[in-house]
């Protein structure tokens, strides 16, 4: 037999409303109250019939997270926080990728937008243009942006600036002056935002900015990193340091390569990553990196939209985290 909300309630000692409050994450309950109905629902295996709540309230109690590779380090650890905090959400969460699909990211929007199988929309990219986002604003679907600021819709980022300008301010307070710096040739805000903290730090210790030190990678994976070792040391034989805004796996690439080439890091060669994903402290040496709170933006990410879509927020609103520079033996 289903258990009820009259079941719970008669457990807990509150009224069968109260329990219905605290299901349906209503404000205006105490903490120990929701702690303490949450925790008897759990114990009595009880499901809200979520068809019959859609129809009556017309809301699918599911949000869309679009992601444009699963196979992303970054991607998956903001997943992660994502459904650890989803846990305690009365939402399920179902996942949207169009690599290997038949339609494009626009396509996708569109009908996820028009269609409206789904309240909210988290999505989970750095490419991804103001112009191709804005179906869901068009359309009144609750949405938002996580990896960087977008000006018509909600979002999460760090300050890729300020991260980029600290990795680089580090191998200068080390000595290096001949530092190349690898990004990638997917221009987005966030690439453009940790070149431009390059450029800031060179400033503000009086070197030059080099457009020859810059080198552009196809992706974020190790081969990259691989292949941009040659280019570097062919090109420019004087450089004794990398700071690589493409992403650890990268100068991950670019360290496994340096090793096969007998060159010591960081004695010969200085090695910064961007993102902090596990395998920068396993890898040999471990890597010196710029630390991105992926957990925290999943975890902000949710409960904002749950939020918009309750109606507990209105307007546009930006959550900016901080990066944190995590010294490891890299550099």
């Amino acid at each position: 037999m289903a258990v009820t909300l009259k079941d719970i309630a008669e457990r807990a000692g509150v009224t069968s409303a109260t329990v219905s409050m605290v299901i349906n994450n209503k404000p205006n309950i105490s903490d120990a109250t929701r702690k303490k109905v949450l925790k008897i629902a759990k114990e009595l295996n009880y499901y809200p019939n979520v068809i019959a709540r859609g129809l009556a309230t017309r809301k699918s109690n599911s949000i869309g997270v679009i992601v444009p590779n699963l196979a992303s380090s970054f991607v998956v650890r903001v997943l992660q926080g994502i459904k650890s905090t989803n846990r305690d959400i009365d939402y399920t969460v179902q996942l949207f990728d169009t690599v290997g699909q038949n339609e494009n990211e626009s396509q996708l929007f569109q009908r996820l937008a028009r269609e409206r199988r789904i309240d909210g929309v988290i999505l989970i990219s750095s490419t991804v243009t103001d112009e191709e986002l804005n179906i869901f604003r068009d359309e009144s679907v609750p949405s938002i942006v996580v990896a960087r600021k977008c000006d018509s819709l909600d979002s999460v980022y760090v300050n890729n600036e300020m991260g980029a300008c600290d990795a680089t301010d580090y191998l200068i307070e080390k000595g290096h002056t001949q530092i190349a710096c690898v990004i990638s040739n997917k221009l987005g805000l966030p690439t453009k935002e940790r070149l431009d903290g390059y450029k800031q730090s060179l400033s503000n210790h009086n070197l030059p900015f080099q457009e020859d030190l810059v080198f552009e990678v196809e992706d974020d994976g190790i081969t990259s990193g691989v292949e941009v070792f040659s280019r570097i040391r062919e090109r420019q034989p004087a450089v004794s340091a990398v700071f690589v805004p493409a992403g650890d796996m990268v100068a991950i690439g670019l360290i496994k390569e340096a090793k096969k080439r007998e060159l010591r890091i960081p004695q010969d060669w200085a090695v910064v990553g961007f993102d902090d994903i596990p395998a920068a402290e396993v890898v040999e040496p471990s890597l010196t990196t710029v630390r991105q709170p992926k957990l925290e933006m999943g975890d902000y990410a949710i409960n904002m939209i749950v939020d918009k879509i309750e109606g507990r927020e209105s307007g546009i609103k930006h959550k900016e985290l901080p990066t944190k520079i995590i010294i490891r033996e890299s550099a």
